[in-house]
């Protein structure tokens, strides 16, 4: 009777779509499962931080590897990033040689930076979120879903598994924590695999990668100093305790960014491929499926944030929830702006969105400097909001409507 019941699901999914198209559902849902299993562990890792530092320790914790993750960008140009744009018909050898030297020299300078930061060798093992980062990519990049998973998974169980051990023996610290963050992402060093089916050995020069890495990484930048920032500026006008309230909304925040993370990294794999097809109606009925499964996720997380946060172990910052409200809202924006100004990225016009970005930067830093101190921390919030909504308005009409011309062209 199962047998029977899965033969009719296949040969209606076969009817309705290609073979393609059934391989990009089967394997989003193979990814959804590893995705939230250890996006699943990585909260669990947040809620033992969040319970375990004091409001001071966690303000410094979160802006620490705020820093760190942003330099981590700067220094690897973002290199890696190129797989999803380059590797669309195979693993392309020319790109992959120059992400390797690139990553060692930015592994180097992390961890001089993590050192000053800190001053404590045990922060210089996060410098190997470098090598986490670019394998996860070139596994994405090929759609080799089990080993994208399984990196993952490792990674996340193994920093879970070192954290708890701080927790039992009561030396729960940031500095120890970075290193529990640095043994995981070490492990993915041992994440080999030469064997791949297709090769593409196009020689792609230095100048067309950075070409498409540097806006990239300009817009990178612009998009993570909305967060960083805002951090900055309410440090430098605050005390930590109201860094804290900031900090712990954007930790919070990371219930929802499992889902929309989950969306805008398995689409863009897709996308790349069916862009080059012409295939919009395609590509416009999955843009329209993952903004309502958002909403619905942004609707629950702002009906039931106060639930959220004593879950995530935050119930002692339950009375500023109003912040994480603004920012669930905020995401949604984000996630919109993304889905619309993928085509830039693809036409290798990324220097647009950096514009783009760098608009919605611009107007974060005007809205904070006017109004920061006069309305308090939740303006931090706001900000971000304003600027997701300018910024996802821009890429509707300039991205959007680039992909439309190119769709509907005859060459």
């Amino acid at each position: 009777m199962k047998n029977n019941m899965k033969y009719r699901f296949q040969k209606k999914l076969l009817q309705s779509y290609s073979k393609d198209k059934i391989r990009y559902f089967y394997d989003f849902v193979f990814f959804g499962i590893g995705f939230f299993i250890s996006s699943f562990i990585a909260l669990i890792i947040s809620i033992l931080v969040n319970k375990g530092l004091s409001k001071e320790e966690l303000g410094l914790f979160n802006y620490n590897k705020s820093i760190l993750e942003f330099l981590t960008y700067v220094f690897t140009l973002v290199m890696y990033r190129g797989y999803i744009r380059f590797n669309i018909t195979g693993l392309n050898v020319s790109l992959r040689s120059k992400v390797k030297k690139i990553n060692y020299l930015a592994f180097i300078l992390i961890c001089l930076v993590a050192y000053y930061l800190t001053e404590s060798i045990f922060s210089l093992f996060f410098a190997f979120f470098v090598f986490f980062e670019e394998r996860l990519y070139l596994f994405r990049s090929l759609m080799l879903v089990k080993k994208v998973n399984f990196l993952k998974i490792t990674v996340s169980l193994t920093t879970l598994i070192f954290i708890s051990i701080l927790v039992f023996t009561d030396r729960l610290e940031p500095n120890y924590i970075f290193f529990c963050y640095g043994i995981g992402f070490l492990l993915s060093l041992f994440f080999k695999n030469n064997n791949y089916k297709k090769i593409d050995t196009e020689e792609i020069k230095w100048k067309t990668i950075l070409l498409y890495t540097f806006p990239v990484l300009g817009s990178m930048i612009v998009k993570l100093s909305l967060d960083i920032v805002s951090q900055y500026l309410i440090k430098d006008n605050f005390n930590p305790l109201e860094l804290s309230k900031y900090a712990i909304a954007t930790r919070v925040l990371l219930s929802v960014k499992v889902f929309s993370s989950l969306f805008m990294m398995f689409f863009p794999v897709i996308y790349f491929r069916e862009i080059k097809k012409k295939n919009g109606k395609f590509i416009n009925k999955l843009r329209y499926l993952i903004l309502f499964f958002m909403l619905i996720i942004i609707a629950f997380a702002i009906y039931f944030r106060e639930l959220i946060y004593t879950l995530m172990g935050a119930a002692k910052y339950i009375e500023f929830t109003n912040l994480f409200g603004v920012l669930v809202v905020s995401e949604f924006i984000f996630v919109l702006g993304g889905l619309y100004g993928i085509y830039l990225a693809y036409a290798l016009k990324t220097h647009y969105a950096l514009l783009i970005y760098t608009a919605g930067a611009t107007l974060n830093i005007i809205v904070l400097n006017f109004f920061l101190n006069t309305v308090g921390v939740n303006m931090a919030a706001y900000s971000i909001l304003i600027s997701n909504i300018l910024m996802a308005v821009l890429f509707v009409i300039f991205s959007y409507s680039l992909e439309y011309k190119y769709i509907n062209s005859k060459a």
